[in-house]
């Protein structure tokens, strides 16, 4: 069986977790890359101005991603790991996501 492990990290963590979940699974590492990257201040869920503020409250957000799989259809198993975000997963997830027909 073949294993991919997505991910989305904003502050490293997530990264962590899905280097282990590749290691123990065999599976392949694929980084989710925002074509523009977050900054601190694009992060501070304090400020109702801040990007991720903004992405979050447009259910329409999605933000563009760099990195693009060729070959999605090539796995038989795939764990999509992010941080939680305002109780559910950032809008990039959707990009992710919506891009694969699987």
């Amino acid at each position: 069986m073949k294993v991919l492990v997505a991910y989305f990290s904003a502050s490293g963590v997530t990264e962590g977790v899905a280097k282990q979940l590749a290691e123990v699974t065999g599976g392949d590492l694929h980084k989710i890359q925002p074509e523009q990257p977050y900054t601190e201040a694009d992060l501070d869920w304090r400020d109702k101005q801040s990007r991720s503020s903004i992405e979050m409250n447009d259910k329409q957000s999605r933000p563009a991603i760099t990195n693009k799989l060729t070959n999605m259809q090539d796995y038989d198993v795939v764990y999509v790991g992010f941080p939680i975000w305002w109780y559910t997963a950032p809008t990039i997830i959707n990009t992710f996501i919506e891009n694969y027909t699987i």
